[in-house]
């Protein structure tokens, strides 16, 4: 019996025309993936440049603000040294300042306060003094730590406008009871804000460290004095550089951040950028895009019906001339000889043949490429190739083990990425000038490694040219900078040291001096310099010898070192006299910590190598620097005349400039 038959399984047969159309439809998927790359690359390019934008309006800005409160502050400074300050001569002070007041349209007036009273107000009578201070808590940080500052918002006592305080304190003797504060209007500060400097639809802002609006560019009467944003209290929080990050206004407009402090941490300046203006190119790029991708396809669906219509119209024709080959035969119907034949197949076989000597060649050729790319990728050095976005485009196993990452995370990337951010600097600065030029001979730079260390390189490159002149690649060669660079730094130590005590020596003494008279003019904060003088040395060298001398040095420096904060800076200026810097620190406080030095030094025993101890005295000379000196060493010549003073009044004493 046999069994019925099966019926056949169903195929999918399609015919020419949906064949090509979903060819032309397939052939739109690269152009697709391209286009969404170079949207994500468009807006990775336009977030980092209003990044750029943000951080470069915000400095500016800051820089605007800060340059207004310095020059109150040089104002009121210039007040608070004047005669009439340092007497405390209220009558005069008032009138000197009313006169400043009327000279400088930024204060809106100047008050003389203590901790819990106002004495005068420049926009009342002389008399008027029963007036309560305004950010008492500000006057009375200023009053403690001797130091400036400026308040937050509020009302002016005399009139209904809102201002600001900067607060300097009257220094005297160590002690500040009084203090001077400049009044200034918020009306100015957000002008200086003020939309018009902005880009269009930027907003921007001041908030003390509270989070309370000091200023703002929009809406300004509306918001001063309240509680600003979240986001704005969350970028004064964070610490570490201002980086952007994403918030919103008081308003809720969603919006990209940039908050940076401004006069210290009192205040600080924010800037927002509403995300609609960071999207909106993006969105016209995509809706070009789709309009553009629409028009694509459509043409793709007519080329592929129109040429489906001609293959079709060939295949007819060759269909009839095969069902006409009884009446007229075709010319490629006709048979082949075997002469013909045999040339195909002895042209088969020389192909053979020649397939396999190429085959040969090849396998030496890959070979001496293994060979070479050995060489390259295990080379004493490191090697690499940057195209001309300065992207990596090869990189040896050397330089790939220096940086401790694998090729894969390298290639592709901008070689300013695995550089210190100072390096990255000089990269940025020589890279186009290297492409004009076409060599660049030991550029020193730092790679920045996986594990957070910076390894010192030196950097030599060649430039790869195409037939027209044109940047094409770079071809660098990296050298390990490492052993020379601490050379270096142990030469310049060596330099800067005393060899017997290993403190500073005389030019590095005057040099850190220089920065210190630097920053005492920026800050206003006083500073001291210690002059020390071993008694009856001589005596020591002549009983103990030089190798005993030279152990009463080295104890002393060890002793100066251990006594001394961590910021004094002591020196060995020659023989046994040492220098010693203060930074920062008033003579009062410098007298005590000079005495301690002194008693500790009286009552330590120095132990010498041959096992005896001795014990030592010094004579002190101290000073305090002025802004009358031209330079450290009429400071130095005051503390030398203070410290021989000393020992012509008995020595194992501390005598103050006169």
């Amino acid at each position: 019996m046999s069994l019925p038959a099966l019926p056949a399984p169903p195929t999918l047969r399609l015919n020419l025309r949906t064949w090509l159309l979903g060819l032309s439809l397939l052939t739109t998927l690269p152009l697709l993936v391209f286009a969404l790359s170079v949207v994500w690359e468009f807006k990775e390019f336009q977030q980092r440049a209003l990044v750029e934008q943000l951080e470069r309006h915000s400095d500016e800005l800051a820089h605007a603000v800060a340059e207004k409160l310095h020059s109150t502050l040089g104002t009121l400074n210039a007040l608070a040294e004047s005669d009439a300050a340092l007497a405390v001569d209220v009558p005069s002070l008032y009138a000197h300042a009313k006169r400043i007041v009327a000279r400088d349209p930024d204060i809106r007036a100047i008050t003389l306060v203590t901790q819990d009273r106002i004495l005068f107000l420049t926009a009342a009578p002389l008399g008027r003094t029963g007036m309560p201070v305004n950010a008492a808590d500000r006057v009375e940080a200023a009053l403690r730590t001797q130091s400036p500052n400026v308040s937050g918002p509020f009302s002016s006592p005399v009139s209904p406008i809102q201002v600001v305080a900067l607060t300097v304190p009257l220094a005297r003797e160590g002690e500040a009871t009084y203090a001077l504060r400049g009044i200034l209007a918020v009306e100015s500060l957000n002008s200086l804000v003020a939309a018009e400097r902005l880009p269009k639809g930027w907003i921007a802002g001041i908030a003390d460290a509270e989070g309370t609006v000091v200023a703002r560019s929009h809406d300004a009467a509306r918001y001063v004095g309240h509680r600003a944003s979240a986001s704005f209290r969350q970028g004064i929080l964070a610490t570490g550089k201002p980086t952007a990050f994403l918030g919103s206004t008081l308003e809720g407009t969603p919006t990209m951040n940039l908050v940076r402090p401004v006069f210290g941490f009192d205040w600080y300046l924010g800037m927002a950028v509403p995300q609609t203006i960071l999207h909106a190119p993006l969105a016209e790029m995509l809706w070009h895009m789709a309009g553009l991708g629409l028009l694509w396809v459509g043409l793709s669906l007519v080329a592929a019906m129109t040429f489906s219509q001609y293959l079709l119209r060939q295949m007819k024709t060759v269909a009839r001339a095969i069902n006409q080959t009884s009446e007229a035969p075709l010319q490629s119907s006709t048979p082949l000889r075997v002469s013909e034949l045999a040339a195909l197949v002895g042209k088969f076989h020389a192909t053979q043949r020649s397939e396999a000597a190429m085959r040969g060649d090849r396998d030496v050729a890959v070979i001496a490429r293994e060979q070479v790319q050995d060489l390259y990728d295990h080379a004493p050095c490191g090697y690499h190739s940057l195209d001309q976005e300065g992207r990596v485009l090869r990189m040896n196993q050397t330089e790939l083990r220096w940086l401790g990452l694998p090729l894969a995370q390298v290639q592709g990337r901008a070689y300013a990425d695995f550089l210190t951010p100072t390096s990255q600097q000089i990269f940025q600065e020589r890279f186009p000038q290297f492409m004009r030029e076409g060599h660049v001979k030991d550029l020193e730079m730092e790679l920045q490694r996986a594990s957070g260390a910076a390894m010192p390189i030196l950097v030599s490159a060649t430039a790869i040219q195409d037939t027209q002149g044109n940047f094409v690649a770079s071809r660098s060669t990296v050298f390990d900078h490492t052993e020379k660079k601490r050379v270096q730094a142990q030469l310049e130590r060596m330099a800067r040291s005393d060899a017997l005590t290993e403190l500073s020596n005389r030019r590095d003494f005057y040099d850190k001096a220089e920065h210190e008279i630097a920053r005492s003019h920026r800050s206003g904060q006083p500073f001291c310099v210690l002059m020390l003088d071993v008694d009856f040395f001589k005596k020591v060298n002549d009983h103990y010898g030089h190798a005993g001398g030279d152990d009463v040095l080295r104890q002393l420096a060890r002793l100066l070192v251990a006594q001394l904060r961590v910021v004094d800076m002591p020196a060995r200026f020659g023989g046994e006299e040492f220098a010693v810097l203060m930074p920062g620190t008033p003579l009062a406080e410098a007298a005590h910590a000079a005495e301690r030095l002194r008693i500790a030094l009286q009552a330590t025993a120095v132990a010498l190598r041959d096992g005896q101890e001795v014990y030592i005295t010094a004579s002190i000379g101290l000073a305090q620097w002025c802004a009358d000196d031209t330079g450290i060493d009429a400071t130095l010549k005051r503390a030398d005349a203070a410290l021989y003073r000393a020992k012509a009044t008995g020595r194992n004493q501390v005598c103050i400039e006169s």
